[in-house]
Order: C-alpha cells, then structure tokens, then sequence
C-alpha cells in the first residue's frame, strides 16, 4: 500500500474537515477495513472535486475515454473493498472494463495527472477532479 499517495487523494478529494478523519483510519488495517462504510456515497467528498457519470456515461469505453481526456494515464492506483486489489495498481482499461462493476466500492487514482475515480457498491459512478 503507498499510504503517501492515499494521503494524497483524500487531502485533494475530500471536505477539508473531513480528511483528518480519514487519515486517521489509513493508519490501521482494522480501521483502514472502515473507510467504505464512511465513503457510501459522495458525502464526504469536496462537493468541487466529482461529477457523477450516468447512463451511457458509465459505459467503460465512455469512462476510459473521458478518464484519458483529463490525463490519466495508463496504471491506477486502487483502493478497494476487494483485498485482493486493495493498495494495487492496475491497467487503466483491462481494469475499468473487467473488475470495476464485480467490485463494489473502489477508489482508482492517477498519480501523475492527479485525476480519479470513485465507484460506489450501489453503482454510482463518479469522476473525481480538482479541474471539474
């Protein structure tokens, strides 16, 4: 796990009031195991920093194609309720278009770009951007 590169995203991501709480919860793997029941849904997030893809928006080649226009490249880094991916990193496209919809919340970020994604285990899709 690069604890420094989750710190990262949720101090770029998250309501500023919030992010302590969160870092807190990074600093344990019993807590870490927490995170997803905080991160249901986009309450937590900097109301600045998402939009929420519907529809056909959510298709992977829609999700790739607008990941790659905001300069994701091609690894992600993934925080996950699936542990065999927690803390990885993944192919950008053989990721989005076989794991991301059998897992149900998942965090993906790039590192050089800065730009991610959230999905959430109801299937709310959201772009997380500090451009949006």
């Amino acid at each position: 796990m690069d604890l420094q590169l989750e710190q990262e995203l949720y101090q770029r991501f998250l309501q500023k009031e919030k992010v302590a709480r969160f870092l807190w919860m990074l600093e344990s793997p019993e807590r870490r195991s927490r995170i997803f029941e905080d991160l249901r849904d986009v309450r937590y997030f900097d109301e600045k920093s998402y939009e929420e893809l519907t529809g056909q928006d959510k298709s992977p080649t829609m999700i790739i194609d607008r990941l790659k226009n905001l300069g994701v490249m091609s690894v992600i880094y993934i925080i996950s309720s699936n542990e065999d991916d927690d803390g990885t990193e993944q192919v950008l496209e053989p990721y989005i278009n076989t794991k991301i919809w059998q897992t149900e919340e998942v965090i993906g970020y790039c590192r050089k770009s800065k730009v991610g994604f959230f999905k959430n285990h109801e299937g709310w899709f959201y772009l997380l951007s500090d451009s949006k």
